[in-house]
């Protein structure tokens, strides 16, 4: 359905753009609800199920922050070609820590990775499929295209997994840092250069001694 979703474009930027004023965005928000709730099939019509990587200039990159983080408690995730595009789009680390974190907070990646124990470890490949594990691997794994190609050249893709793990450590979900774990015990040629950022940002953090201890067991580093 995205043909509604691009003709909501401008309804949308209105109701999620700061720069239009906090009464503008609760007039639209206010209009969306009322909507949402005289026409119990908008919201199917406005899914993401029919996305691809081409459609990331439907909505403005604020309104796509605002439609995750909807989608979380109304339907499916996109596609992961989607995903993948719009966190390529994405010009800003902020912008694409949210996009990361909206993704780990939706009910379907919450429930696959619940049943993965806090401090177990488990390989990256092995890890319940969703679209952050899936693009982390693409960038780790030699000749892996599940998650598409975000760098054009290894030292790209190298930037790209050290920003995503950096970014886990800071959402720290279970979801998260399943992950972390789990690409930190991957065995792949930049493996020591991944753990070497976290364990730096760990050792800057300014947290005691025994908390950065505490994480980097946690997390394998010790």
């Amino acid at each position: 359905m995205k043909g509604i979703l691009g003709l909501s474009a401008n309804f949308i930027d209105y109701m999620t753009n700061p720069v239009h004023g906090d009464e503008i965005n609760q007039t639209y928000a206010s209009r969306f609800i009322e909507l949402t709730q005289r026409d119990e099939g908008l919201i199917g019509q406005l899914a993401a199920d029919d996305l691809s990587a081409s459609d990331t200039d439907l909505l403005s990159m604020q309104s796509w922050l605002w439609y995750l983080k909807w989608l979380a408690t109304r339907t499916a995730l996109p596609r992961d070609e989607f995903l993948t595009a719009l966190y390529a789009d994405a010009d800003d680390s902020l912008i694409r820590l949210i996009i990361l974190d909206s993704v780990l907070a939706h009910p379907a990646v919450v429930r696959a990775y619940s049943d993965i124990q806090e401090g177990q470890f488990v390989h990256l490949n092995e890890l319940p499929p969703s679209w952050p594990r899936n693009l982390l691997l693409s960038l780790v794994s030699e000749g892996q295209a599940t998650g598409g190609d975000v760098g054009a050249s290894p030292t790209e893709q190298l930037e790209t997994t050290l920003e995503i793990a950096s970014s886990l450590l800071q959402i720290t979900s279970p979801s998260a840092m399943a992950l972390l774990r789990g690409l930190l015990q991957y065995p792949w040629q930049m493996q020591d250069e991944v753990a070497r950022l976290i364990d730096g940002v760990l050792q800057s953090s300014g947290m005691s001694a025994s908390e950065v201890d505490q994480l980097r067991h946690r997390l394998g580093l010790i």
